[in-house]
């Protein structure tokens, strides 16, 4: 093993084998490119040795050792010897250790990591930074999609949040695709903490927004606190250390509540709630704006109602909007 990689969380490592299931055929074929980008064909063949000890891409290949292979074909032959023996995972969770860390001699910057972790989380598994630890969705209830109990095809009373960074262009185009990947990033990991309180789920995330889903068995008035906490506390998101920009994160969010049919594959869910919350978010609120439907607004309690100013027709029907202005309330 390079000495270099002794330092990798074994442990992590371990635990992932034993936890998770193979990748699907859709983030195998990302893996490939993100390694093809991220490493020399050298840095693949250390990669090699510490999964399998002894390994050489030009033997497998039946190669002259003379005769170049480029990052791209070293990937696609890391990646079969790792499925065809069982350790696609331990070469995923190896990856996402060696970010930021030295190889041969380099320290290790993995490009389009978190895009591929965007879609690892979509699939069941999210990696927490902050802890170095993965946390399986599927063995905790808590973070289902479908909190355990919704039914493929079956329609359900849900309320819907379409969140939106606002300026998302401009953003991208001040500091590229790149920072602000890892900065979206940050920023759905705060969001996904205060969907945890408040037993929401992420059904769709696409780098600078997404729908969240809440069950209204649980409140109406539930799923409206946990936006409203979204909101009041991204000044606090703004001001974390870590944070790589020191441009402001606004947030708009439009609401509404219905019956949806539910499928396990959440992104392709059609639904005229889904709908309305999302054009009520792009075209009737404001920068850390929160919009709810009628219906919804029906349904909540009279002091929550208080927050909102009068309604106003929105496709057809009434919604309520509130925005918060942080500045105003500090003293």
């Amino acid at each position: 093993m390079p000495a270099e990689l002794e330092n990798i969380n074994i442990n992590t490592i371990n635990t992932f084998i034993m936890e998770t299931t193979l990748l699907d055929i859709t983030l195998t074929k990302e893996l490939i490119e993100l390694i093809a980008k991220s490493f020399t064909f050298t840095d693949i063949e250390a990669i090699g040795k510490y999964i399998f000890k002894k390994y050489s891409t030009h033997t497998l290949e039946d190669i002259n050792e003379s005769i170049s292979i480029s990052p791209l074909n070293a990937s696609k032959r890391l990646v079969y010897e790792c499925e065809q023996h069982n350790h696609l995972n331990v070469l995923f969770a190896f990856i996402i250790e060696l970010d930021n860390t030295s190889l041969n001699g380099k320290t290790v910057k993995i490009k389009g990591l978190e895009n591929l972790l965007y879609k690892l989380a979509n699939s069941g598994i999210f990696y927490d930074f902050s802890r170095r630890k993965l946390r399986f969705y599927n063995q905790e209830k808590k973070v289902l999609k479908n909190w355990g109990s919704l039914k493929e095809g079956r329609e359900y009373e849900i309320t819907i949040a379409s969140v939106d960074v606002c300026d998302n262009s401009s953003l991208v185009k001040k500091h590229k695709t790149s920072v602000m990947e890892k900065v979206y990033f940050q920023l759905w990991e705060f969001i996904r903490k205060r969907l945890e309180i408040y037993d929401g789920r992420i059904w769709m995330w696409a780098g600078d927004g997404g729908i969240l889903a809440f069950q209204n068995k649980a409140g109406y008035s539930v799923s409206v606190a946990c936006c409203l906490d979204i909101l009041m506390s991204l000044p606090v998101f703004n001001l974390y250390p870590n944070k790589i920009i020191s441009d402001q994160i606004s947030l708009r969010i439009g609401m509404d509540a219905g019956l949806i049919k539910y499928s396990d594959d959440t992104g392709m869910i059609i639904s005229d709630v889904i709908n309305y919350a999302s054009r009520l978010e792009k075209k009737a609120t404001c920068a850390n704006g929160l919009s709810i439907s009628e219906d919804l607004y029906k349904n909540i309690t009279s002091e929550m109602k208080k927050n909102f100013i009068k309604g106003e027709k929105f496709d057809g029907k009434v919604a309520y909007t509130l925005s918060y202005d942080y500045s105003k309330a500090l003293l």
